[in-house]
């Protein structure tokens, strides 16, 4: 059901956005030089693919917070640097989700509190 409702969620704010880029620049709110584009950075269905690819990169990075093996070895290689002192079970509890904005925070990561790309990298979680 939680799924659902994300997904449902996420559908809508994306056809919101698309909406007010629509009508902004039926309005002429964006750069008029009759090529469509939306203040120079392309036309509203360009912004409205990157958007789309940003949700769907959001949800991949996501899924990683799903993967008890990869918590495992976050949480103890969080622990390992002093920075969780919670269980190694593979649940993604709060307690987890502060330590690893703490060590994004450290790493001079982006800051998410989950699992992504780039803080399994850190973490020597995966190779590149």
């Amino acid at each position: 059901m939680r799924s659902i409702f994300g997904a449902l969620l996420a559908s809508l704010a994306v056809v919101c956005a698309l909406f007010v880029l629509v009508v902004s620049e039926d309005r002429g709110g964006g750069v008029s030089s009759g090529s469509g584009t939306v203040h120079g950075q392309g036309t509203a269905a360009d912004i409205g693919d990157r958007l789309i690819q940003a949700i769907m990169l959001q949800r991949l990075r996501s899924n990683y917070d799903n993967d008890p093996d990869r918590i495992i070895k976050a949480q103890q290689a969080l622990k390992d640097d002093g920075l969780y002192s919670g269980p190694v079970d593979g649940r993604m509890s709060q307690s987890m989700r502060e330590a690893i904005r703490a060590f994004q925070r450290s790493n001079q990561l982006n800051v998410t509190g989950t699992i992504d790309e780039d803080t399994a990298q850190q973490l020597a979680l995966q190779q590149k």
